[in-house]
């Protein structure tokens, strides 16, 4: 689903996109083989899986706080700032 730049739903889309792209293809030391599971990143992270996988949802919006972007930031070994590039995943 895309919104428009003028729809605060777009940032969260942005987000969920990237998070989803950074767990499957990442480098961190947490994961295996470049990818890691929800269950996983969620587990890493001090998190829920159900709230992992809302994130990462198409269908849900669920709203988070920074501190979980940076915590999801920190074990996927990437810089916040890559969560709110528009890459068109």
């Amino acid at each position: 689903m895309s919104y428009s730049r003028d729809d605060d739903r777009y940032i969260y889309d942005i987000i969920s996109k990237n998070i989803k792209f950074f767990r499957l293809h990442n480098n961190s030391k947490y994961s295996s083989y470049g990818k890691m599971t929800q269950e996983q990143l969620a587990e890493k992270c001090d998190l829920s899986h159900s709230l992992i996988s809302n994130i990462e949802s198409q269908k849900i919006q669920q709203s988070f706080s920074i501190a979980v972007l940076y915590r999801i930031a920190r074990v996927l070994d990437v810089d916040i700032k890559e969560f709110f590039v528009d890459r068109n995943l």
